[in-house]
């Protein structure tokens, strides 16, 4: 009988460690199954440098079978005085653990930890205080990431926490702080000569960031609002003050979320950062104008934006991706040139007041002439394609010829422009499976590509189970625009308005079905 040759566990070491990591959710499940999948891998399984785990795997077990696996995972570097380089508990959802968790991080500290990580899911106002353990990593710790953490001063001392934190441990390159508290107002990084990252998200009653980082290289806050329901009514958000004091030449990225700045205080930040690439705006309500000045900027996106009156993009010639999200259109060809765009996302909504009584048409004429008159602007020579997607109708256009562009009149829409960076295939599949639209309109060019890809696909379509709650069950094509009736029996909005334009003599259209699944208990 021939001798069976385990050629896996022939493999290199660091080759079985990242294979390993490749399993981000560790659980019991997990252990067993590659616990028998070599002779060699349990011992290396135990001896893994990168200890990341979920406690919501573990629901539907007890939390001392829980404990008893983390302390099974830990054990292995204690008994071989093993290096701890990742300690990852996540999902943290008992706060009976804060005993435990105490012991954990300060076996990891003893063990030269590089990356601590923890995420507490504690209901309402419980936080996780961080133990004093923790600074003893000040010679190792290089990335840190703390999600629902407080670091509130004790009675038996008078130092923040984080403060102190920043002091001690100078190699942290990545800080992330989500959801903590008693950071006390102000916080200064400086002396971190090291970082590159830092994220700041709803962390409470921060009025001030001051940042001395001469290597930073993404900068995102998100503040914290004061008012839930976003889209009824412009929140109103704790207010602090930013103010990047270094890494002027480095900041490549940043990210303000719910934030208070105004206008003049973000072009002061702004024209000061020569090397920023990618710029991020969400729901920051307090602007108003908004003037950029960015010779190295390639992305910027506005989301969620309710009253932003101009966008004016005064010197930016290298900005390759454009996406915005809001209720008007604050540009124009007039204050921004598309042409060297090679993406854009375009989504309008409507004030949820205004949703019930909306009428499909009754927006303005210039409203729409701006719109066309911008997205016709884009280099369609570079093989863009242009998706527009009624989420009302459940329908969507697509223009591969872009000869004659033409939007549909409605402030509820989403525009999609793009070189696909997959191939047809991939982004027809995509759209299909993503948006499981009931009408597909397709203006095509002389020798269109994308309509023989769409016939492949939807019959490939029709063979797959997607892993979702719809199936397709049936498709039809047909030259001209098709009505998908509304719920109440009358013709679409979006049928009627394609048959009133010329492009009706050029669409093709795909209509597709489809029915629910229904979802078996194992």
């Amino acid at each position: 009988m021939a001798e069976i040759i385990d050629r896996i566990s022939e493999l290199p070491v660091h080759i079985i460690h990242a294979i390993l990591g490749r399993a981000c959710k560790y659980g019991l499940k997990e252990e067993a199954q590659i616990c028998v999948l070599s002779k060699t891998w349990k011992s290396i399984w135990g001896g893994r440098p990168d200890v990341i785990i979920f406690q919501s795997n573990f629901h539907n077990k007890s939390l001392e079978n829980f404990v008893q696996f983390v302390d099974d995972s830990l054990q292995p570097h204690v008994e071989q005085n093993l290096r701890i380089e990742t300690l990852r508990l996540m999902d943290l959802y008992s706060p009976e653990l804060v005993s435990h968790m105490d012991r954990w991080i300060e076996l990891a500290t003893k063990h030269n930890v590089r990356f601590l990580e923890i995420g507490i899911s504690w209901s309402g106002s419980l936080y996780y205080t961080i133990p004093d353990a923790i600074y003893s990593a000040a010679k190792t710790l290089t990335k840190l990431s703390l999600y629902k953490c407080n670091f509130e001063i004790n009675h038996n001392s008078t130092t923040n926490k984080l403060q102190k934190l920043i002091a001690t441990c100078p190699l942290i390159r990545d800080l992330k702080l989500s959801g903590c508290r008693g950071l006390q107002n102000n916080l200064y990084v400086s002396g971190l000569v090291n970082l590159e990252n830092l994220e700041l998200r709803a962390c409470e009653k921060l009025h001030k960031v001051e940042i001395r980082a001469p290597k930073l290289r993404k900068f995102l806050h998100v503040g914290s609002p004061l008012h839930k329901h976003r889209k009824t009514h412009e929140p109103e958000s704790l207010p602090c003050t930013i103010d990047i004091l270094d890494g002027y030449n480095t900041l490549k990225y940043l990210h303000l979320e719910d934030s208070t700045m105004t206008d003049q205080e973000f072009e002061y930040q702004l024209c000061k950062l020569t090397a920023l690439e990618v710029l991020i705006l969400k729901g920051c309500y307090v602007m108003k104008n908004i003037n950029v000045v960015s010779e190295k900027l390639k992305r910027f996106s506005l989301w969620d934006w309710g009253n932003v009156e101009k966008v004016n993009m005064m010197l930016a010639p290298n900005l390759k991706m454009f996406d915005f999200e809001g209720i008007k259109m604050p540009f124009s060809i007039s204050t921004m040139d598309p042409c060297k765009l090679e993406r854009a996302n375009l989504r309008f909504y409507l004030m949820p007041e205004l949703r019930n009584s909306y009428i499909f048409g009754d927006v303005e004429t210039s409203w729409c002439n701006n719109m066309q008159d911008f997205v016709r602007k884009f280099d369609y020579s570079k093989g863009l394609i242009f998706v527009i997607i009624c989420e009302k109708n459940n329908s969507i256009l697509i223009y591969e010829d872009p000869r004659e562009i033409l939007v549909p009149p409605t402030r509820e829409l989403k525009l999609h422009i793009e070189i696909p960076s997959m191939c047809l295939e991939s982004f027809a599949y995509n759209l299909i499976r993503n948006l499981h639209p009931k009408i597909v309109s397709i203006v095509p060019c002389t020798e269109s590509k994308i309509l023989q890809v769409f016939r492949e696909t939807t019959k490939e379509s029709r063979m797959k189970q997607y892993k979702q709650s719809k199936r397709l069950n049936e498709v039809s094509i047909q030259k001209g625009a098709v009505d998908n009736h509304e719920d109440n029996g009358r013709k679409s909005c979006m049928y009627s308005w394609l048959k009133s334009t010329s492009l009706i003599e050029r669409i093709t259209t795909f209509t597709f079905k489809w029915e629910k699944k229904v979802v078996t208990q194992d």
